[in-house]
């Protein structure tokens, strides 16, 4: 989620935009009020979860696109939620705040939940009285979960084999961290941030600028590594846009940035997708500005529109 990030600029990145694969809605969920900012699947259940920021809970989308609560609004404490996971043995990790301008309490939270029983196996929480902002996470395949803490400009780290929440960098060192993802050989963590797309390397906690002489890269809320590209929902340039940006063989480097979808009628600030069986996912309207500044509250409930999820084929 980009917080108070968000300015009206003209971005110009790429030639072409006629070329850029088509869209098709995938989902069209009839509850305006949502403000939905991540989205998760399930592989194993072709399920899609939708995490909802002023509903304060988690839908369930089925195979078959029938659309319930997986979690209701504040249950188990739930408070806003942010990025979500689902991990290969079916858990459900929630990133979930207490409202940002809330001064008492100000809590953060991570909620894990059993997707086949519903069930919560598992909250870490941050209470130090600080604002942070658990904004996305991402699991490498050893088993550990890195959080990107937005507000306070750090990550953090649940490591399989100890189970608690650790700081991995120290605050200040990422510069308002939001989406994450890794290179493939599970070296460097990729971290969008508001300087541009960095690499973190994990044994050695240093990071680094992803190379790029060309482009732009700053303002990816969602960020997601596809074969040898990342795939990134930018959204602090109007009008908004998907990318997909291509890497070196040594993913240090960028080579190009394509569009993959620009100035869809749909799109109203898109915020996260997920990659599912070739196809890219992602929420086409959070509808978030209706939110932003304005203390929690929607500004113009008149003019909310259904929750669109769109897909997109990707090479």
């Amino acid at each position: 989620m980009q917080k108070l990030m968000i300015v009206c600029c003209v971005l110009i990145l790429s030639r072409g935009l006629a070329q850029t694969p088509k869209a098709e809605i995938a989902f069209t969920i009839p509850e305006k009020d949502l403000i939905p900012e991540g989205i998760a699947y399930d592989p194993a259940e072709k399920a899609f979860y939708l995490s909802s920021i002023f509903k304060k809970k988690i839908l369930k989308i089925s195979a078959k696109g029938i659309v319930s609560d997986f979690i209701s609004s504040g249950e188990d404490d739930v408070q806003e939620v942010l990025g979500m996971i689902v991990d290969p043995k079916g858990f459900l990790w929630a990133c979930n705040n207490f409202y940002e301008a809330d001064t008492i309490p100000r809590i953060s939270n991570i909620h894990v939940y059993d997707t086949r029983t519903k069930s919560l196996v598992r909250r870490y929480q941050l209470t130090d009285g600080k604002r942070h902002l658990f904004n996305d996470l991402h699991m490498l395949n050893s088993g550990d979960v890195f959080i990107t803490d937005t507000e306070f400009g750090m990550l953090w780290v649940i490591r399989k084999d100890r189970n608690v929440l650790e700081e991995f960098t120290k605050p200040g060192s990422v510069s308002y961290p939001n989406g994450i993802t890794s290179t493939a050989d599970q070296k460097n963590l990729i971290i969008s941030t508001a300087r541009g797309i960095v690499l973190l390397n994990l044994e050695t906690k240093e990071t680094k600028p992803l190379e790029n002489q060309r482009y732009q890269v700053n303002g990816y809320d969602g960020l997601y590594r596809y074969k040898t590209s990342l795939i990134g929902v930018q959204n602090i340039y109007f009008p908004e846009s998907i990318h997909q940006l291509s890497l070196n063989e040594n993913n240090d480097r960028i080579e190009k940035v394509d569009f993959i979808l620009a100035k869809h009628p749909h799109l109203d600030l898109p915020t996260t997708g997920v990659i599912a069986e070739n196809y890219f996912y992602l929420i086409a309207n959070s509808q978030l500005l209706q939110i932003i500044g304005n203390k929690g509250k929607i500004r113009h409930p008149d003019k909310l529109n259904d929750t669109i999820i769109l897909k997109i084929k990707l090479d």
